[in-house]
């Protein structure tokens, strides 16, 4: 399996674990009062199951995002701030005056 691959695999299913255990957190709290809404309902599970889904879903988009912006080029030149070290050099331009 590509690099590339592996490492998109690994942060998703790590940031999916972390959201499932959000998951379970907000439902075991009764945060919001999901969970006595769900166990209010006839079909109080499958809600539940979607939502700790689609949490771990979220997360799970967020933690690849963090490490795609967070993962570094390797090269030292680029500094703190980033970038190719260019830089901004003013043009000269005339201008004509309007009559």
């Amino acid at each position: 399996m590509p690099p590339l691959v592996r490492f998109m695999l690994r942060h998703a299913a790590m940031g999916f674990a972390l959201g499932l255990v959000v998951a379970a957190i907000i439902v075991a709290t009764d945060a919001l009062h999901l969970r006595s809404l769900a166990m209010a309902t006839q079909m109080g599970w499958l809600g539940l199951g979607v939502f700790c889904f689609l949490t771990g879903l979220t997360i799970g988009s967020l933690q690849i995002g963090f490490a795609v912006m967070l993962q570094g080029t390797g090269d030292d030149r680029d500094g703190p701030g980033g970038g190719h070290g260019a830089r901004l050099v003013p043009i000269p331009v005339r201008v004509h005056r309007r009559r």
